[in-house]
Parts: structure tokens; C-alpha cells; sequence
């Protein structure tokens, strides 16, 4: 797809760079170039982009990184969906708290100065898959949701499993893609047993059909299908990002949701994802480790381009009260620049009756946490139908 620029620095040789680069891209133009970083910034590039409402911004903010981050916040605010790429030099950049709170403010991408020509690329490339996925998710039938943990044992498949039941008792056609190629527990919790797997799909990606692939995977009771991992560890090694990215890529085309079931590493398999998803909820548990974790991760996935826009925290365990062990919604916010967009109340029993019984928690009418994952499915616009009616019909 094309690729728009508007341009804001206070250097000519950062305009010349970025001029240059886009004159070596196919479709790629340069809308505008602005010099002046005075507080008035936000104005002139809202309406350089009355003219070309579909160009995204590359804002330069080492000449005064607070003016620009409040240009940036105003842009933001003004036009919610812009894509801004955040230009800023090495030293004040590269820690996870400048990135978190940039994150927060707006930043879809990050690029440190010195600018080179590899980054500068693989940014544009990022831009170029964004404005795809938008144009997919207006014109495609199905959205993809990647559920990523911190740290392992945080709640992460359970999250995934409920939500998914939920989309299949909204009557939407659903899967479940287990990506954690460590333990793939999804089929466990559910009670399922496969004979196939990712591994086999990624085998037969030239003849994948929509009934082979159907054959491949697994249905729960609700109506979900689940593409499972690997149970033989060295067939998992044998999975790149590209099978990924192109079997995710055949189930948005024919499906109207997909759920990954990311695990805790930040890999290529999971970026592949990343890449397709509408929303990416990672999710923490209120543990100083966990949240040190969900720190760092946040970081990176700013690194990776995945700003405020893309990105949803879900506190996992959450005890409104807490404890001297837990760390506060306070400082859960002081630390990661941001509030969770849910929080799951912690009810381990519940939860773990469930696994037992094979059955998502949301099944359950009286639940503290089967409510819970309800409301936010409520929040993301899925009316969860109750229980007694889903089980009616």
C-alpha cells in the first residue's frame, strides 16, 4: 500500500535522510516537511493532514523530547487512529520508562538517531503492515487477538480459553491457536485430544484447504475450533514466523475470530502474530517479578512498534483490598506509565475447578470470575449471552 509522510524536525539533514529514504521506496511520498518545533507544532501537522488524512507522522523530538511528547499528546487526542513514529537520540530513548511513557501518550513506532537505513526500512515496513491491517479489518471478516503472559503461570491460556467460548456462544465462528510450543496446554484445560497439529499444517502449507485445515483441528463443545501445538518438541523447531503469519493469515479470511495463545517469549513465532492482531493483551499478575517483567515487555513491544493503540494490560489476580505481596494499582500504574484495561478478581478455586472439570469458568453462572471475563468481553462490544440461555439453546 501507499505510504504518506509527514515530516517534523528541527534538522535538515533529518529531513534529507527521510527524503531520500522515500525517494528508494516504491508508493512511498513525502507529504510535508516541518521545521518548526514551536508549540504550535500540532496544529500545523492536523491540518497538512485535512489534505492527506490517510499519512502517518515521523516527529523528531531531540531538539526538546517534553515539547515534543506534548505535541505528540495533542495529535493524539485530536486524531486517535495517526500513526506516529517517534524519533529521539540513543541515550534519552533507549530505556523502557521514556518508551512506556511515550507509549502511553500515542507513539505507534520508535526510531533512534543516529537514523540508519536498515531501521528506517524495517520501520516503513511496520507502517506498511499497520495501514494493512486496517484496511483487512474494514474490508475481511475476522479479528485476531494474541493473549501474551509476562512470565509463565500468570493465566494466560486460561484468558484466551473464555474468551474464545464466549466468541463461539456469540455464535461467531472461532479459533483457538495454541502458540506456546513449550507446554500447549490448551487442549489439556479443554479436555481435547488431537492427533494433529500446527506442525503438520505448517507440513502441508502448498495444498492447505479450508477442509484440510479443518481436519486438522480439534472442536470443543462450544463450537470453537482449536489448533493445537505440537506435542513432539522437535516438531515445533521445525515452525517458522512465515508458517505462522501465513496459517494465522488463511484463518482471518475464513474465520471470524482467531485467538493465539501466545506464550511468555517475545520470538519470531509470536511477532508473526503480533503483526495480524487487532488488539494484544498481555497479561500480569500483581507480583513485583511479574510486573518488572510486564516492564521490560512493554518496552520491547514499543521497540517492536506496538504502541498504546495496540496494546491492553489484564491484571490477572487482582484483589481489590491487596496485600503487603502485591503491588498496589498505584504503583502498577507509576511503573508501567499505564492502568489496566481489566482486571480478573482472584479466585484460584474457581479457576482451578475448571481446568479440572475440563470447562471454561465463563460456563459457570456463579462465578466471581466467569462474571468477570463476561464483563470484559462486554467491554470489548461481545454481549455475552448468560449461561442458562447459551445452555437452552
Amino acid at each position: 500500500m501507499a505510504i504518506q509522510l509527514i515530516v517534523a524536525s528541527s534538522e535538515p539533514r533529518f529531513h534529507d535522510f527521510v527524503r531520500d529514504q522515500l525517494g528508494q521506496t516504491p508508493g512511498a511520498a513525502l507529504v510535508s516537511g516541518l521545521e518548526d518545533m514551536g508549540p504550535n507544532l500540532a496544529i500545523r501537522i492536523l491540518q497538512d493532514l485535512g489534505g492527506s488524512p490517510q499519512a502517518a507522522v515521523i516527529l523528531d523530538i531531540s531538539s526538546d523530547a517534553e515539547q515534543g511528547l506534548r505535541a505528540l499528546e495533542q495529535l493524539r487526542q485530536a486524531a486517535p487512529d495517526l500513526y506516529v513514529i517517534l524519533s529521539n537520540t540513543h541515550g534519552a530513548s533507549g530505556n523502557d520508562e521514556f518508551l512506556l511513557r511515550a507509549m502511553r501518550l500515542g507513539a505507534s513506532d520508535f526510531l533512534q538517531q543516529p537514523l540508519k537505513r536498515a531501521e528506517f526500512s524495517e520501520a516503513l515496513d511496520r507502517l506498511d503492515q499497520h495501514a494493512q491491517r486496517v484496511h483487512r479489518q474494514g474490508t475481511t471478516r475476522g479479528r485476531m487477538y494474541t493473549f501474551v503472559g509476562v512470565k509463565g503461570g500468570v493465566g494466560t491460556t486460561t484468558a484466551a480459553i473464555n474468551f474464545a467460548a464466549i466468541c463461539a456462544k456469540q455464535n461467531k465462528s472461532t479459533v483457538l491457536v495454541d502458540l506456546d510450543m513449550d507446554s500447549g496446554d490448551a487442549a489439556c484445560y479443554l479436555g481435547l485430544r488431537h492427533q494433529y497439529s500446527m506442525a503438520d499444517a505448517a507440513e502441508n502449507l502448498d495444498q492447505l484447504d479450508h477442509a484440510m485445515l479443518e481436519g486438522m483441528m480439534v472442536r470443543d463443545a462450544l463450537g470453537f475450533f482449536v489448533l493445537c501445538a505440537p506435542e513432539e518438541v522437535e516438531r515445533s523447531r521445525t515452525i517458522g514466523a512465515d508458517h505462522v503469519r501465513e496459517i494465522c493469515g488463511f484463518l482471518i479470511e475464513r474465520y471470524d475470530v482467531v485467538i493465539v495463545d501466545g506464550s511468555h517469549a517475545l520470538d519470531d513465532l509470536l511477532l508473526s502474530c503480533l503483526e495480524l492482531s487487532e488488539s494484544i493483551f498481555v497479561v500480569l499478575t500483581p507480583e513485583f517479578p511479574a510486573v518488572r517483567n510486564a516492564q521490560h515487555y512493554l518496552g520491547a513491544l514499543a521497540r517492536a512498534g506496538y504502541g498504546a493503540e495496540a496494546v491492553a494490560l489484564l491484571l490477572n489476580r487482582y484483589e481489590k483490598r491487596g496485600s503487603s505481596l502485591q503491588v498496589s494499582a498505584d504503583q502498577l500504574r507509576q511503573t508501567l506509565g499505564t492502568a489496566p484495561f481489566w482486571g480478573f478478581p482472584n479466585r484460584y478455586e474457581e479457576a482451578m475447578k475448571a481446568i479440572h472439570e475440563a470447562r471454561p469458568v465463563v460456563m459457570r453462572s456463579n462465578t466471581d470470575l466467569g462474571r468477570s471475563y463476561r464483563d470484559f468481553a462486554k467491554k470489548l462490544g461481545l454481549e455475552a449471552p448468560s449461561v442458562q440461555s447459551a445452555q437452552k439453546k
